[in-house]
């Protein structure tokens, strides 16, 4: 019986710029806020040849661009979980699966593992990068003003890219979905159980401070598995400022 094909629903929750049928991993991201497909467009090329790189798109962006923004994190969990489960189930090369999150997609990563373990198909490794450890609470009060939406991202996360900041109209497309985010991540409530066996690896720029290092450390409470935390040079997205080593050790090639 031949396999189904995947649904428009999941191509449009799973961006993948260069598809590999024959792919033995596949890397499935998910970005920091107000993040996008095009902030992992070009990590297929630095992989390798079998691995497959997917991007979670949430509402209200990319493809995705007719849905209103996402305020669920249950909603959320389910689909994305559903997405990728239906990796495997549709393809006639099944693969590993590594999940990374960024700052929010920290998060979401987490709880799509917890998800994926709890039907008996959990990813290979959890990649982890700009976030406290999931129990650690954190409160944030998103403004609704642009202005000060700015002001608080500058002050917190290491501001708005200049480039962006000087075409305004690509600045005013940004801001709806990165306030949308935000209030995403500000709603977060850690919710106890069983922890994870899957391996994880915690990332975490030097220069962040929205993450202590003892916060990285509490990662560890979260698997039974292995737990490496990773320090890195940079800020609070480093691993945008450093995709070749984080895909070095996301994937397991840690002496190439």
């Amino acid at each position: 019986m031949p396999r189904p094909s995947l649904t428009a629903t999941s191509d449009r929750v799973l961006s993948c710029p260069q598809p590999r049928p024959g792919a033995t991993v596949r890397l499935v991201c998910f970005p920091h806020s107000g993040g996008g497909p095009a902030t992992f467009r070009d990590w297929h090329r630095g992989a390798g040849a079998g691995t497959e790189v997917r991007t979670v798109v949430l509402p209200g962006r990319a493809a995705r661009s007719d849905e209103p923004f996402a305020d669920d994190w249950r909603s959320v969990v389910t689909e994305t979980t559903d997405a990728v489960r239906r990796l495997n189930e549709t393809s006639d090369s099944p693969a590993d699966i590594v999940l990374f999150g960024q700052s929010l997609g920290a998060l979401l990563a987490f709880e799509t593992a917890r998800e994926l373990e709890r039907t008996g198909i959990g990813p290979r490794r959890l990649v982890v990068s700009a976030r406290s450890a999931p129990d650690i609470s954190t409160s944030l009060d998103v403004p609704s003003g642009d202005a000060a939406l700015l002001e608080l991202v500058d002050r917190r996360y290491g501001g708005i890219p200049t480039a962006l900041r000087a075409v305004p109209e690509l600045l005013a497309h940004q801001l709806p979905p990165l306030r949308a985010d935000l209030r995403l991540a500000g709603s977060y409530r850690f919710a106890p159980g069983v922890p994870l066996t899957t391996p994880v690896i915690a990332f975490a720029g030097i220069e962040d401070s929205t993450v202590p290092p003892g916060e990285l450390l509490g990662w560890a409470r979260h698997t039974t598995g292995a737990f490496t935390p990773h320090p890195v040079p940079g800020g609070h997205l480093c691993s945008v400022e450093h995709p070749a080593l984080l895909l070095r050790v996301a994937l397991g090639h840690r002496d190439r």
